[in-house]
């Protein structure tokens, strides 16, 4: 537990620090999907990982920058497809690492695309269509 609150607590609160102090305005993470590993019996480590991770969370969005949260399903390593699922509410499912990374890089481009959480999972829709389609609501 000590290396999750050190890395996903305290190094969260560290990096916002450090975008705040050398005027970085906009902040990407990744976080914890909340039905994460919901169906199956949970650690103490594993209930301190979404704790730590949904105070993070909040952590950034009190934060005063330009924030995206990008909430994954279970990763996975199968090579990506370049299709997703992405939206403030959508059922929850996995990801390929490739996936989110892909992602990841397509907000990087969409500055309308701000303070928002955004849900990923597989799906059937294309990356930048998807990030498109929720920057302009």
């Amino acid at each position: 537990m000590d290396v999750t609150n050190a890395i996903d607590g305290r190094g969260l609160e560290l990096a916002v620090a450090a975008a705040q102090a050398s005027g970085v305005s906009r902040f990407l993470l990744v976080s914890s999907y909340p039905d994460a590993w919901r169906d199956r019996e949970r650690s103490e480590g594993f209930e301190n990982y979404i704790r730590v991770k949904k105070l993070a969370d909040a952590h950034l969005v009190a934060s005063g920058l330009d924030w995206v949260i990008v909430r994954p399903g279970t990763l996975s390593d199968e090579p990506g497809t370049g299709l997703v699922a992405a939206d403030v509410a959508i059922p929850y499912g996995t990801v390929p690492r490739d996936d989110v990374a892909a992602t990841l890089a397509a907000i990087i481009h969409q500055p309308k695309l701000s303070r928002v959480i955004l849900e990923l999972t597989s799906g059937d829709e294309p990356i930048s269509s998807a990030i498109a389609r929720v920057a302009t609501r």
